[in-house]
């Protein structure tokens, strides 16, 4: 018990200056099983600190049966350090492999995807804080599913009413840390102009782009939380001090 304590209180210790501890949680809002592999760290000068990871630690580990069901299913919680902008960048990656269909009662079959690869190899990152503040054991949702425009998207629902939303394309893409296993997916002609190809599309700009996704975030999030963004980002209109959403 001892040793513990002591472990505990050094990892307490090793944290930033105000950095915030949150809670996080996948959800699977497509009807199909996938098993994956999602990470997230503080990004800082090309290393990565207090890392955090759902589903599988590294995508080399991503097996063939679903750990992760469809249709709203979500996974445990787990606890990521979101820190100030000063000590770096909050970084994720996403890769799954998704069994999507049985083919002629012989076997499953399979589509594997990841996040676009960006230039230059940087991470995906979200700015957290952007669209107000956050506190301790709040609720990040990592909701996956289906969009109007894009076959697949991962968003980042925020507590302070705001978001982070993600492409994937087919094949795995970059990883915070080990290796994929497979050759990155890139992003298809065309693309180049949509809002976060190469960073993340914010909550305001998905509202403009699909008002009916961005909704059926907001309800996902009162699902599994019991708590209404749009009154969050009332109060953060009213405060002055949060995204411009409706």
């Amino acid at each position: 018990m001892r040793k513990l304590a002591f472990a505990a209180l050094l990892a307490s210790a090793q944290l930033p200056a105000h950095a915030t501890v949150v809670q996080v949680q996948m959800m699977n809002s497509t009807d199909y099983g996938i098993d994956f592999s999602l990470q997230m760290a503080n990004y800082v000068r090309g290393g990565t600190f207090n890392r955090s990871f759902l589903g599988q630690e590294q995508t080399r580990d991503i097996d063939y049966v679903p750990t992760l069901l469809g249709q709203g299913a979500v996974t445990p919680f787990a606890q990521y350090t979101v820190t100030t902008p000063d000590y770096g960048t909050d970084a994720i990656s996403l890769n799954l492999r998704m069994r999507y269909t049985w083919n002629g009662g012989y076997n499953w079959e399979y589509e594997e995807f990841g996040m676009l690869t960006k230039l230059f190899g940087a991470p995906h990152e979200c700015n957290m804080r952007a669209g107000g503040p956050i506190s301790d054991g709040q609720t990040v949702l990592l909701d996956f599913r289906r969009a109007s425009f894009w076959p697949y998207l991962l968003s980042e629902v925020l507590p302070n009413g705001d978001s982070c939303t993600f492409y994937l394309s087919s094949n795995y893409g970059p990883v915070l840390w080990g290796e994929t296993g497979a050759a990155p997916g890139a992003a298809a002609p065309g693309l180049q102009n949509l809002p976060g190809i190469g960073r993340a599309m914010t909550g305001a700009e998905l509202a403009r782009l699909d008002p009916a996704l961005h909704a059926q975030l907001d309800a996902d999030y009162l699902r599994a939380t019991g708590i209404d963004l749009r009154a969050v980002r009332a109060r953060n209109q009213a405060a002055a001090s949060g995204p411009t959403v409706p």
